[in-house]
């Protein structure tokens, strides 16, 4: 993996992030949703996650219904698809892109029961730097590799 100057820019504001009000708390799952634009760098960082995981698991997660209804509405979204909407939890939490990491620390993104220190200086400029590398979604990355490999027949 490419180390990217972006992704050292992340760690250094998520460094300095209490994530203490986090722990244990899953208000922000609602906001998992797909369609969510990734690095390389990140696809490759959840797929190791995903190979570390038992496989039972990875595929319990990733065959449940992820259409669900947006609370208080009619209206239905679609899961991430490493969301476990049975248990209220990340598949690849450890692993989970940058946006996701910033959930409840930024001013687009803040916390739902206003439990974190609120927006946190340089998440927007981190962002515009993040949106100006190449990203795609974990499946058009992963429908690249798949084409990219050498077929087992």
């Amino acid at each position: 993996m490419t180390p990217l100057p972006v992704l050292d820019q992340a760690a250094g504001l998520l460094a300095r992030l209490d994530q203490a009000p986090c722990n244990g708390c899953d208000a922000c799952g609602t906001r998992c949703t797909a369609g969510i634009r990734i690095l390389k760098a990140e696809f490759e960082a959840i797929q190791a996650e995903l190979a570390r995981l038992p496989a039972a698991e990875v595929a319990r997660v990733i065959h449940q219904e992820k259409r669900l209804p947006i609370p208080g509405t009619a209206e239905q979204y679609v899961a991430c698809r490493f969301r476990d909407v049975e248990r209220g939890r990340c598949l690849i939490y450890p692993a989970r892109p940058l946006i996701c990491r910033l959930f409840g620390h930024v001013e687009w993104l803040p916390c739902p029961i206003q439990q974190t220190a609120g927006p946190q200086p340089g998440g927007v400029a981190l962002m515009q730097a993040y949106a100006d590398y190449p990203r795609q979604t974990y499946e058009e990355w992963l429908s690249e590799e798949t084409a990219a490999s050498p077929s087992d027949s």
